[in-house]
């Protein structure tokens, strides 16, 4: 088996200067510099040992297993301490896999605007011990600024990465124009849609061959905040995007993160209910040098934070990591979390939300006024799993159903408004009326999503808002 180790450094962005420092290193070869690839990326995919390559976390053989990885604190680290509670938050984060929108938290975060999340960077930092690299080209590329947000690739023949923004200007979306990049991204097939997940994710259901692209889209969408407000969400990105901000916390997982992750786990075979399939568990377990994975404090080795792996490569096509190191800079302003994560974890079941003029509970409208009626939905670990939507008018006219067109129905029998797939959605708006063409009188609406997609409402999980029209 071949032995390998390299480096992956943070990017630091703060308000006035980007910080860059980035650097791979194979214990064989003595290389630097060599190109990463990190749906999203795997850490060894690329140039030097293929682009189909896919990464495991330590203890994965090639046979089915529950796997169990050890996080440690180095007992001789500053910060020990303070480290405990960040590291058992995102223990539960990862073993949990819960794809969540609306994860980059910047009003109402708990962390100064001038300090750097510790537990947001573990996080991340995690996420490459066990196999996963960054979605986007990122400091590894030897790119500068924003052409960073580019979808991971390699060069092609031409032996320069080909980088145009395509007709809407954003980076990393599906409609880059990336000449002969070899793409190095697992997307979605259905849809390209890196912030919802199928229900199964495997080879089947995810590719990174451009020739499995979705008509219209040209190149592998990343999980890049900017791109997510393409799909009308906001302060939505892959914890596996690399950038750490200031005064931001990013503490659980988005979609991508969770697809990546579950590829991996659908084993050698890349098909999600054979033999050789594992569950994964991360476990703390105190201060100690010896675990699979340890994090300590070292100016020496990193001005920001890094991550150093050890990997073996069991087949021409997988990696198994055998050790990760993580390492911080004590000369970062960080900022500790001491509050320890809920159990069991926020959003752990979808969480529909209908808003009346961005109200969530009740508001009263005068004849002068306008209505704006939008839903949102964080599928939680229910993400791509099948389900009804509905939505519910109860009016001083009768009942009400918003049908698959978007249009409200006067109907004594239940319309669905969607069945399929549950996917994120971010204040998607379904109706704008002048309050001057409602009744006066009290209205009900209810946006509910079952547990299943058999076309009978349920109501499993509902959300109501109550609007009262004013002479």
């Amino acid at each position: 088996m071949k032995r390998i180790r390299y480096r992956l450094e943070s990017l630091i962005l703060t308000k006035l200067k980007l910080i860059l420092l980035s650097q791979l290193t194979f214990l064989s070869l003595a290389i630097s510099g060599v190109p990463l690839s990190f749906a999203g990326t795997f850490n060894f995919a690329g140039e030097e040992h293929g682009v189909d390559v896919i990464t495991h976390p330590p203890g994965y053989s090639g046979a089915g297993a529950n796997l169990t990885v050890t996080l440690g604190i180095s007992p001789s680290s500053i910060h020990a301490e303070e480290m405990v509670i960040p590291i058992q938050n995102i223990i539960s984060t990862w073993n949990n896999l819960l794809p969540t929108i609306n994860n980059t938290v910047r009003e109402g975060s708990n962390v100064p605007a001038d300090h750097f999340d510790f537990e947001s960077v573990v996080l991340h930092e995690v996420g490459h011990c066990i196999g996963l690299g960054h979605p986007n080209l990122a400091s590894e590329s030897g790119l500068n600024g924003a052409n960073r947000n580019f979808t991971q690739s390699i060069k092609g023949v031409d032996s320069q990465f080909n980088l145009d923004r395509g007709p809407d200007s954003v980076s990393g979306s599906g409609d880059d124009l990336r000449g002969d990049d070899i793409n190095l991204h697992w997307f979605r097939k259905s849809n390209n849609n890196p912030f919802n997940i199928a229900t199964t994710v495997d080879m089947t259901t995810y590719s990174r061959e451009l020739s499995d692209l979705p008509p219209g889209n040209t190149f592998a969408i990343n999980a890049d905040r900017k791109v997510a407000a393409l799909f009308g969400l906001q302060n939505t990105e892959a914890i596996m995007q690399q950038g750490a901000h200031a005064g931001e916390a990013q503490r659980t997982l988005a979609a991508d993160d969770v697809a990546t992750l579950r590829l991996a786990m659908s084993g050698l075979d890349r098909v999600a209910g054979t033999a050789d399939d594992y569950s994964l568990k991360l476990e703390f377990v105190g201060f100690t040098d010896t675990a699979d994975i340890v994090f300590s404090f070292d100016d020496n080795r990193t001005s920001f934070s890094i991550s150093e792996i050890m990997a073996e490569q069991i087949t021409p096509t997988h990696f198994v990591i055998t050790q990760g190191r993580t390492y911080f800079n004590s000369n970062i302003p960080w900022f500790f979390n001491n509050i320890p994560s809920p159990s069991p974890p926020h959003h752990s079941t979808p969480v529909p939300t209908i808003f009346a003029n961005n109200a969530t509970d009740s508001i009263t409208l005068s004849q002068n006024d306008s209505l704006t009626l939008t839903v949102s939905l964080n599928p939680g670990a229910y993400g791509g799993n099948q389900a009804d939507h509905w939505i519910e008018a109860i009016t001083p006219i009768g009942t009400f159903w918003l049908n698959d067109k978007l249009e409200f129905i006067l109907s004594d029998q239940p319309l669905r408004v969607h069945g399929g797939e549950l996917f994120a959605i971010d204040h998607s708006p379904i109706a704008s009326i002048p309050a001057n063409m409602l009744p006066v009188g009290s209205y009900t609406l209810t946006f509910s999503v079952d547990d299943n997609s058999d076309g009978i409402v349920n109501g499993t999980f509902s959300s109501s808002v109550t609007i009262t029209i004013t002479p």
